[in-house]
């Protein structure tokens, strides 16, 4: 199977080498240095990187203006996995510098499906426009699948990643990646749990959270935060995490609390896929009375604000 990935890449971006050479003797290809628009997609005629519905042999029409002339790319349907498999962030960082290279770390990575991958070339005015078709066939690696599994979902792989990948400086395009989004399959995944390490605290005292024992629900924004790049929306902002204390006896203001509070994304070591989590801690503030405690995770999601809230089962006595 190896073998036959790495001759697959290798006749497809030969061929598209040998055509590039072919223009750039005939001089058809536009000087270098031209002035060029930022590049833009859409899916389907839609701008925002994201296909919803999705099923496998769906035919998606990318359209694509500002790439680069009659250049070589790369699109390939993957699962989410990959952004968050530590072994894939060389592609993902920018830090494939060769050919060989990229062909090598696509080749070791069970994610990565040989059908999946397809190889349109731009147009002599920087135009892209191809129909890629959503494959029927699964990545060699049982967990990578499209669409993800329930408890995949649940962590934040809420679908998967229809990336593009420049065949020549090997770096992802933003502009011509998104997410694919499966039929009855949700967007948002459900919401987390909280719990707190003491019933009873006094003011000034610190008290550490965590997820529910044996919790199946996460805190699955920090997962697609992390995979914004395989997503096409670069480096996003970091996240804001907030805590909240409100009397359960009648309707107020939260009062806000200092916090330390970190929320780790899903990491997947092949073929162990651990879920994200809550750690850290809040100072109590100088309250008093059974506190409601919420816990706030905001941050961005496909050009909007996302967050993830869960309040602990049993208020917090502050005496």
């Amino acid at each position: 199977m190896a073998r036959f990935r790495w001759v697959r890449i290798s006749v497809a971006v030969v061929a598209l080498v040998c055509t590039l050479t072919a223009l750039g003797a005939s001089g058809a290809v536009p000087p270098a240095g031209a002035a060029a628009a930022a590049p833009a997609c859409t899916f389907n005629g839609v701008a925002l990187p994201l296909i919803t519905s999705a099923s496998a042999g769906e035919k998606i029409a990318i359209d694509c203006t500002g790439l680069s002339a009659v250049h070589p790319y790369l699109v390939m349907e993957v699962s989410l996995l990959l952004g968050i498999d530590p072994k894939a962030a060389p592609l993902l960082d920018g830090d494939i510098t060769s050919l060989p290279a990229l062909m090598a770390l696509l080749d070791a990575l069970p994610e990565v499906n040989p059908a999946a991958l397809a190889f349109p070339l731009t147009d002599l005015s920087g135009n892209l426009n191809y129909t890629y078709t959503l494959p029927a066939s699964q990545a060699s690696d049982p967990m990578a699948t499209c669409p993800p599994s329930n408890a995949e979902l649940n962590m934040g792989l809420i679908g998967c990643a229809l990336a593009m990948i420049d065949l020549t400086t090997f770096k992802v395009v933003g502009a011509g990646s998104g997410l694919v989004n499966y039929a009855g399959q949700p967007l948002i995944p459900p919401s987390p749990t909280l719990a707190l390490s003491a019933k009873k605290a006094k003011p000034g005292q610190v008290v550490d959270v965590s997820d529910v024992p044996g919790a199946t629900t996460y805190w699955w924004l920090s997962t697609v935060t992390g995979l914004q790049g395989l997503l096409g929306a670069g480096s996003p902002p970091p996240p804001v995490v907030t805590v909240g204390l409100a009397e359960s006896s009648k309707s107020r203001h939260p009062t806000k609390a200092t916090n330390n509070i970190t929320v780790t994304p899903a990491v997947y070591n092949y073929p162990v896929l651990t879920p994200p989590k809550i750690s850290g801690g809040f100072t109590v503030p100088a309250i008093s009375g059974d506190e409601i405690v919420t816990v706030t995770y905001e941050a961005p999601l496909l050009g909007e604000t996302f967050y993830n809230i869960a309040s602990a089962a049993t208020p917090l006595n502050v005496k």
